[in-house]
């Protein structure tokens, strides 16, 4: 006799408005091993009173519905049942960022279009890429929206303490990443000087929308790095869409092409050891929710530079792979909330008053 036990299958409720499109997407998913749909709803009233009983381990959801859409859904789902939500809507295109960081900032955690070509309906491939999307939010946390925005965020106390004067500040962030930078950037103070530069793994299309949405939460100028630029008190930089970003050891940016084969681009390690030998002693690292490893050696170069580092905690990522994968490298002084990481980096910044001469970073 096997001592093998099966796991339980996902339960999902579906919430949907056409019932042709129902019908398809429920009989995909249920014909997925490990999945089951529990429940199935026509707008968000009605999956609200659906929530208690059936206790879905994750939500899909359309995006315009009658009655109540996908967005008011999000936002009182999160109260009554947080749970993982995926987005299923033909109004998530590439090219419809609005509502894409609409839904996040509600409380959704990943977004899927549906294929305008056949009017939503999706098909074998769109259902095994809805299937995978729903295995792997079934395994993150949900992280509840209220308590965002702090007045005073307090960092936790620090693992290893390290006097660092700070010339930059270093992110790096992934899947849940602008639900991480978000809660971040909310909670710096209006005054804060430290430039800082964020590599945000993102679909292609979507990066100059993020950072409209990211500028409407921060007073910090919120802007794309160019060739030779050089970082100043008060900007926060991405690097380019399709390109790595990485500082060269005369303090400017240096924007390349991904090589062939490359996995991650932007890519979170070249820039974090690229700062590691351009500010040793003198940068902070910050490794954000994501998953895979980029970002894990980065972190661990400027450890060993002499940096500060930081990792967000298990609790407060939606997925803590990245952050995990640079713990167990040990090159992490501080393991805190994405709030106490604000916290933290607004007490950084009375050892960074100087000004930066706009040829250099090095304070004068």
């Amino acid at each position: 006799m096997s001592n093998h036990i099966e796991a339980s299958p996902i339960r999902v409720l579906l919430v949907e408005d056409s019932l042709l499109q129902l019908h398809v997407i429920k009989t995909i998913l249920d014909s997925e091993p490990g999945i089951h749909v529990v429940g199935t709803a026509v707008n968000g009233a009605e999956a609200l009173k659906l929530l208690p009983d059936l206790h879905p381990d994750v939500i899909c959801t359309d995006y315009h519905m009658p009655v109540m859409d996908g967005l008011e859904f999000i936002e009182h789902a999160v109260k009554i049942y947080p749970c993982p939500i995926l987005v299923l809507s033909i109004s998530v295109q590439a090219n419809q960022t609005e509502n894409i960081f609409k839904m996040l900032s509600a409380g959704a955690i990943d977004i899927m279009p549906k294929p305008k070509a056949t009017g939503g309906l999706i098909g074998k491939e769109e259902g095994a890429r809805l299937a995978e999307k729903i295995r792997i939010l079934n395994g993150v946390k949900f992280i509840k929206k209220n308590g965002i925005r702090l007045p005073n965020p307090k960092p936790l106390q620090c693992e290893l303490s390290r006097l660092v004067i700070p010339r930059i500040i270093v992110i790096g962030a992934s899947t849940g990443g602008p639900q991480a930078l978000e809660a971040l950037f909310l909670n710096l103070n209006a005054d804060f000087s430290i430039p800082i530069i964020c590599v945000q793994h993102i679909s292609n299309g979507f990066l100059v929308r993020m950072l409209d949405w990211l500028q409407s939460m921060t007073n910090l100028k919120v802007e794309i790095a160019q060739e030779k630029g050089v970082p100043m008190a008060g900007h926060l930089y991405f690097p380019p869409e399709g390109k790595h970003l990485e500082i060269g050891v005369d303090g400017g940016f240096r924007i390349s092409s991904p090589s062939p084969g490359e996995i991650y681009c932007p890519s979170i390690d070249k820039l974090f050891a690229s700062v590691a030998e351009s500010c040793p002693s003198s940068s902070v690292g910050v490794i954000l929710s994501g998953m895979g490893r980029d970002g894990a050696i980065g972190l661990k170069k400027i450890f060993d530079s002499g940096g500060d580092t930081i990792a967000q905690d298990e609790t407060s990522s939606i997925i803590f792979g990245m952050p995990a994968a640079a713990i167990e490298l040990g090159g992490v002084c501080h393991v805190m909330s994405v709030v106490q990481i604000a916290g933290y980096l607004n007490g950084l910044q009375p050892y960074s008053q100087a000004k930066y001469n706009a040829n250099s970073l090095q304070p004068y």
